[in-house]
């Protein structure tokens, strides 16, 4: 092997330990060594025992990934003994993504706000991606498959609405998708978005949840997810789900109420995910056989002949937050920024939607030939129900409850207004505000579903 010059990093470093960085001195022949621990990945098995892998990415002084390498370039040594490097291939994955949604009974209080914010994320995430869609309500099932197109799933979403009177069936959600991924994807994803309401528990297990954490940890697979909380929740799926995301490196974001806000934490969710996938582009799998009689606890060192580089090395290749650094996170950044333009055009995209869809009902309202007792308040209560459905939808909270009940004061005996007026002080932690509005709702308009629904949320709110 040409030692011309040869550069051995300063400390030992154990790649399964997470990402690292190491830059190469000028010179013409440089050799870049990250200390190995030897053995096979414990990850997937290879072709044979002998056999070891790992990834690796290749950036020039510019940050520009490096991409033209042969396993040539790649060098393997142990005892100062050169090792066989068997193959060295650029990893050239799309995101292959499965969005697991409880549709259950549970989900019931988030439903308006799960169909505007499901799209977003959808539209938020890289344009190549390879997108599952899977329902949870009662057994789960796959109803977009991930080979169909990006635009199938955003169909299915735009018509989503829950199964009242089912359990979530959860967990077999999780085995069941997780066992689906092609055994060969290197770090497929799961995102999940799931209440905390009923759930199939009956299939529920600490041994079964034993075997799924093992699987989990040797398919490379993330999880990242969005717990919603209800009043009468038993936080089962939501605590399995934080402890699923961070056994996998995920992320975990919670709601505690139905607001606008599950279009911000889906975007926030979305934007990781690309960040991360960002992230791993570019990355080499590098399979080697260690030089016959190694010993397995000795350190091997691993490296690429090439001047004026930067590697980025991992025993799995997964993405990890804050990985990159230098030139090389430059370039990142240029693609993050460029996801959460993206990210917010789709929310821009979805709010335009949802106000052109309350136009249509204002304009509805506004046509009726059957008013509602109150004609003459019937046709003034159009425009500021219209107005607040646009406030409430961008968070505008304050101003949609002064339109609210304007639209209210225009019609007292409409029980939608009073409804979303129940729902934001339940959104502002005011519980009490909220059980009176609910039970006015009932008051004026006893046979509308909002009386149904209220009646429920009064049920779930009084001690």
């Amino acid at each position: 092997m040409t030692r011309t010059v040869r550069f051995v990093a300063s400390i030992a470093v154990l790649v399964a330990l997470g990402w690292r960085r190491l830059t190469t001195p000028p010179g013409p022949w440089l050799l870049v060594m990250l200390l190995l621990m030897l053995g096979p990945h414990q990850g997937r098995p290879l072709r044979a025992q002998t056999e070891s892998r790992l990834f690796v990415q290749v950036f020039a002084a510019d940050g520009s990934a490096v991409t033209d390498l042969t396993a040539e370039d790649f060098v393997i040594e142990s005892g100062n003994v050169e090792g066989r490097v068997i193959r060295a291939e650029l990893v050239e994955e799309p995101l292959r993504l499965a969005l697991l949604v409880d549709d259950a009974d549970g989900a019931d209080p988030y439903f308006r706000f799960l169909r505007n914010g499901l799209p977003v994320f959808v539209d938020a995430l890289p344009s190549t991606s390879e997108v599952s869609l899977v329902l949870l309500s009662g057994r789960p099932r796959v109803v977009v498959d991930h080979t169909e197109g990006l635009a199938e799933v955003r169909d299915h979403l735009n018509g989503l609405f829950t199964w009242q009177g089912t359990s979530a069936g959860f967990f077999d959600g999780l085995t069941e998708t997780l066992a689906g991924f092609d055994p060969q994807l290197n770090w497929p994803v799961m995102a999940v978005v799931t209440t905390d309401g009923a759930s199939r528990r009956d299939i529920f297990s600490e041994g079964k949840y034993s075997d799924f954490r093992e699987r989990l940890a040797s398919s490379g697979a993330t999880v990242h997810a969005l717990g919603l909380s209800t009043p009468t929740g038993d936080g089962f799926q939501t605590r399995l789900v934080e402890d699923v995301a961070r056994l996998s490196g995920g992320s975990y974001l919670t709601l505690n109420s139905p607001s606008q806000a599950v279009t911000d934490q889906l975007t926030v969710i979305a934007a990781e995910i690309s960040r991360r996938y960002a992230a791993s582009l570019n990355q080499y799998l590098v399979v080697y056989e260690l030089p016959p009689g190694s010993d397995p606890d000795v350190l091997a060192s691993a490296g690429v002949r090439r001047p004026d580089v930067t590697l980025h090395l991992s025993a799995d290749g997964r993405p990890r937050p804050g990985g990159l650094t230098g030139a090389a996170r430059r370039a990142l950044a240029i693609q993050e920024l460029n996801d959460a333009i993206s990210a917010r055009q789709a929310q821009v995209t979805a709010l335009q939607a949802e106000i052109e869809e309350l136009q249509r009902e204002a304009s509805a309202l506004v046509g009726t030939t059957q008013p509602p007792a109150n004609a003459s308040g019937s046709a003034g209560r159009a425009e500021p129900w219209n107005a607040a459905e646009a406030a409430f939808a961008n968070g505008q909270m304050e101003e949609a409850i002064t339109l609210y009940r304007q639209a209210h004061e225009a019609d007292p005996t409409w029980g939608k207004p009073l409804f979303k007026l129940a729902l934001v002080a339940l959104n502002q932690g005011d519980v009490e505000t909220a059980v009176t509005y609910f039970e006015e709702v009932v008051a004026v308009d006893p046979n509308s579903g909002e009386a149904a629904q209220a009646t429920e949320f009064v049920e779930q709110l009084k001690p």
